[in-house]
């Protein structure tokens, strides 16, 4: 119990001392502090471009089961290109039925001394049984919208603050395994 608490305070100020985050917009993915940017930029000081992207290629193969198929490009101390899939991510509604959704995104990582560049390039989220997609903004007769692509209105407010939770605690987990702080904990 000493130690979950120990680990959770951990996260807890890692998270808030890392100011980046991403914010669900109606044009998609944006950095919530500049909503122009797609990306964001993780700082790492004191870490050169080929320890950040020797710790990215160590993430990929500690936390994916069969890293050579998900990295779908590297140029080495450039950049890393992956791919996740995220199944049942969460539950959308439909006319009172509650759907699962399962998240496929492609996440690509730019380095350079002292900072990492952190961009979702692809992300497609789409209703286990075959049906409509999740979208930013958009119909409700051509999927689930997030906001209503006429008013702007947000539609569904809990999976926006779902994806937001997911990605914000991925860039988090993705920094601190960067910075060598693992929160893996080696008990062997």
């Amino acid at each position: 119990m000493k130690n979950q608490l120990f680990l959770l305070s951990f996260l807890l100020l890692n998270f808030i001392g890392f100011s980046q985050e991403y914010e669900v917009t109606p044009s998609g993915l944006k950095d919530k502090s500049n909503l122009e940017n797609a990306f964001l930029v993780i700082e790492t000081p004191a870490k050169t471009t080929a320890e950040l992207y020797q710790n990215a290629i160590k993430y990929v193969n500690e936390n994916y089961k069969n890293p050579d198929e998900v990295i779908k490009g590297k140029t080495e101390n450039e950049y890393l290109r992956f791919e996740t899939y995220v199944p049942q991510f969460t539950k959308v509604n439909n006319s009172g039925a509650k759907l699962d959704v399962s998240m496929k995104y492609t996440t690509e990582l730019r380095f350079k001394d002292g900072k990492v560049r952190f961009e979702i390039t692809a992300l497609s989220i789409t209703a286990d049984n075959g049906g409509r997609s999740v979208e930013f903004s958009g119909s409700i007769w051509k999927g689930y919208p997030i906001y209503n692509q006429k008013n702007g209105d947000l539609r569904l407010p809990e999976t926006k603050t779902e994806i937001e939770n997911y990605f914000n605690t991925k860039v988090t987990e993705i920094a601190n395994f960067l910075l060598d702080k693992k929160t893996k904990k080696d008990d062997w």
